[in-house]
């Protein structure tokens, strides 16, 4: 951006042009915010847009970037441990805060809707949310090193147990960005208690042993995965529902055109339409219906028996290794849970419906697992805890960082055991 010419030709202008776009990007995601749209939207001519930005690349960046500016949480979270306070109390001081839904968020929930979008990839535009993100990531694995320095000092290297801490850390966190648009002070807290316990119980033990399964999952593992690109296989409706998915996928709700989708699938407007009454109807078939589809694992959990622990390790398993097959559900899925409308449209309605089934399905399983009552709260906390946990994991594989199943799975159990104790030794 050139700042001479922003001196020149006012703040007032400049900032109205900036916050224009980042609605119009939280609404039409980055490939369908053209600069036309930005012009309508201000009331600006174009030739004040590029008084300031040589494109539309820039001008997004500039944007996102000046949202994280006015939006700056007052603390910096992870940014000490201390060696002589107990782990669980400094957990619960670093995530309440941060598991308060506000609009300081919205910021970062724009910038993971471009990290996910696939026409933004390797454009400038997703630099602001790479930066923050990695600087965070710094912090959390810094803290999580002198956590592992002050409490298991015995280990001669540290360094799987620390990364396992930072993906789970960050898989949480993502998952409440994404989901928690809405959360009180009291919500926090009792999360952030429950949360504490469950990220505790992961620390004993990845302290004492590292899972023996790898962290990431090489690619060649999974080579039955969905094509990338939105090009035709074959012909019909199931041709239909992947390009549709891949082209939500690479470029938005609005960049899935329907003159893209006829284009990709080889199919008439007019066939199109003969099975979907209009481009929503479609996307709802080609994304949010598979998309849900992921969670069924946990909406058929078995009759709880003494082995229930294991029965929901075994539904996070079959559920992560589901969405390393299935990508670009995955991404489609996330961005059209992202992307905020209003009103909102049948496939983001379908999404959200789905996943908020899926947790109060989690809810009740727990109502069998643990039937004494005053167990509510717990219950549905824990539910929460894995719903974020799983949108999380799915986040991390979309944007390429697709943890072990297996070695996710063996977390559970500890990390559902310690908030379980906890609650069992205060009621």
């Amino acid at each position: 951006m050139n700042t001479s010419r922003r001196n020149a030709r006012g703040e007032a202008s400049l900032q109205r042009i900036l916050e224009s776009t980042v609605q119009l990007v939280g609404r039409y995601g980055f490939d369908n915010t053209s600069i036309a749209r930005i012009v309508k939207a201000t009331g600006r001519p174009a030739s004040s847009i590029y008084w300031f930005f040589e494109n539309k690349d820039e001008l997004i960046a500039a944007a996102l970037e000046s949202s994280y500016s006015q939006q700056a949480p007052s603390r910096r979270p992870w940014e000490e441990f201390s060696a002589t306070r107990p782990l669980l109390d400094q957990l619960c001081e670093e995530l309440e805060p941060e598991l308060r839904a506000s609009e300081s968020e919205d910021p970062l929930r724009l910038g993971i809707m471009l990290a996910l979008e696939g026409s933004a990839e390797n454009s400038k535009v997703q630099e602001p949310f790479r930066r923050r993100r990695a600087a965070a990531q710094r912090r959390i694995e810094t803290w999580w090193a002198e956590a592992f320095s002050a409490q298991a000092a015995d280990i001669v290297d540290p360094s799987a147990g620390i990364e396992w801490m930072v993906r789970l850390t960050l898989a949480f966190l993502d998952g409440h960005y994404i989901s928690d648009v809405v959360a009180d002070y009291q919500d926090a807290a009792k999360r952030s208690t429950i949360l504490a316990h469950a990220l505790a119980g992961a620390f004993e033990v990845v302290a004492r042993q590292p899972p023996s399964a790898p962290l990431e999952v090489p690619p060649f593992e999974h080579p039955h995965q969905e094509a990338s690109t939105p090009e035709a296989e074959g012909e019909g409706a199931d041709n239909l529902l992947h390009v549709t998915r891949a082209l939500v996928a690479e470029h938005g709700y609005e960049g899935a055109t329907m003159s893209r989708i006829c284009a990709a699938s080889g199919m008439k407007r007019s066939s199109v339409y003969w099975r979907h009454k209009d481009k929503d109807t479609l996307i709802k078939a080609a994304v949010a219906e598979p998309f849900v589809g992921l969670l069924a694992p946990f909406l058929v959990l078995p009759s709880p028996t003494h082995d229930w622990l294991q029965d929901l390790s075994s539904a996070l398993e079959t559920f992560m290794s589901d969405v390393l097959d299935h990508p670009d559900t995955v991404k489609a899925g996330l961005l059209l849970k992202l992307q905020r409308w209003d009103p909102p449209t049948s496939g983001g309605s379908a999404v959200l419906a789905g996943s908020a089934l899926a947790e109060e399905r989690l809810a009740d399983w727990f109502k069998d697992v643990l039937p004494e009552e005053g167990k509510k709260p717990i219950r549905d906390h824990l539910a929460w805890t894995i719903a974020r946990l799983c949108e999380g994991l799915m986040l991390g594989s979309a944007l390429g960082h697709p943890a072990a199943p297996q070695a996710v799975a063996g977390l559970l159990l500890p990390m559902l055991t310690k908030p379980l104790d906890h609650w069992r030794a205060t009621v």
